[in-house]
Parts: C-alpha cells; sequence; structure tokens
C-alpha cells in the first residue's frame, strides 16, 4: 500500500512535469491571452489540492479499504487519462496552448477525439486526476483533489469557450451545438 502510493506520486509528478514542458513551450503572448485568469488559478489551485492530498494520504484517516484494489484501479485510472490528455493536445497541435489565447489562422478543430467533445485535454487531466486520489488510497485526499478540479475547470472551460466564440463565431456556436463540453450525453 505505502509503496504504491509513493509510485503513485512519483509517476504524477513526472507526468506533470512532461506535460507543462511540452504545453508550456506553447505559452502565448500577452497581446493574445484572453486567459481572464483561469491558468491562474490552475496554477494556484492544483497544486494547492494536490499537496494536501498527498499530505491526508499519508496520515491516519480518511484510508480507502482495501486499499491496493483502489490504488490499481487508480493506476489504471491515472494512464488513461495521461494518454488522452496528451492525443488531445496532439491533435490540436499548435492551437493548444497553457494560457486561453485564439492564435493566427485558428479554426476550429473537429477531428479526432474533438468530433465527439470540446475538451478532451481537460477530461484526460480530470480522469488522471481521478486515478491520483484513487491511487493515494484515501478519500479526503480524493475529495480535495477532484473538488479544487471541478471548481477550476469549468471556470476554465466557460472562459475559453466564450473567447473561440468571440474570436471564431458560427462555426464555433455550430460546433458547439453538435459536440458535449466532456462528457458525451452528460456535459
Amino acid at each position: 500500500m505505502l509503496m504504491l502510493r509513493n509510485a503513485a506520486v512519483v509517476v504524477f509528478f513526472v507526468w506533470l512535469f512532461v506535460d507543462g514542458a511540452l504545453v508550456f513551450r506553447h505559452k502565448t503572448t500577452s497581446a493574445e491571452n484572453r486567459d481572464r485568469h483561469s491558468l491562474r488559478l490552475l496554477m494556484i489551485g492544483n497544486p494547492i489540492a494536490w499537496a494536501l492530498g498527498i499530505g491526508l494520504a499519508y496520515g491516519a484517516f480518511g484510508g480507502l479499504r482495501p486499499a491496493v484494489p483502489w490504488q490499481i484501479a487508480g493506476f489504471f485510472l491515472m494512464a488513461a487519462g495521461i494518454a488522452l490528455r496528451s492525443t488531445a493536445i496532439a491533435q490540436l497541435g499548435r492551437f493548444h496552448t497553457p494560457n486561453v489565447a485564439v492564435l493566427q489562422g485558428h479554426r476550429v478543430v473537429d477531428t479526432g477525439l474533438y468530433r465527439h467533445v470540446r475538451h478532451p485535454s481537460y477530461l484526460g487531466g480530470l480522469i488522471a486526476f481521478l486515478g491520483f486520489g484513487l491511487a493515494l488510497a484515501n478519500g479526503w485526499s480524493l475529495g480535495i483533489i477532484m473538488g479544487v478540479a471541478l471548481v477550476i475547470y469549468p471556470y476554465r472551460i466557460r472562459e475559453e469557450e466564450a473567447a473561440l466564440a468571440a474570436a471564431l463565431g458560427e462555426s464555433y456556436r455550430a460546433y458547439c451545438r453538435r459536440t458535449w463540453r466532456l462528457l458525451p450525453g452528460v456535459y
């Protein structure tokens, strides 16, 4: 149980490092930035939740029992979320930026994963966070990590969609009418 928890923390932070290195090389200039603080919320809120979640996971309260099945399920979900997010970022290509921005020549991408949902990279991130919380085998950790993410990501999505609708007009609004934000049939 402790060994799996330690492994989950290592895998999670290696992923965050690699993901951040790849994503932040495409950060746009302030003139293009339409972010309205959503990146700042992500960069402050999520790490606080992760730190609290990790700290609680090594405490005496909130442990999920039996721990090992929860942890194994968590590793599978973490891997699935990371794969989904990575695929989504690759499919969006140069239009994927860490801050909300509309680039020169920006167009609606509605192929691949984007044919089904408008924000598959966020969905992948949320699935990875869920998996991480489960791999920590602590209900309090899971609740804090997911609670914060489920507050921040909808705000981020609203900001991104407003910027894209303003810049791309009817083509983006039509795309919104035929796709779901994160979960087909749900949201």
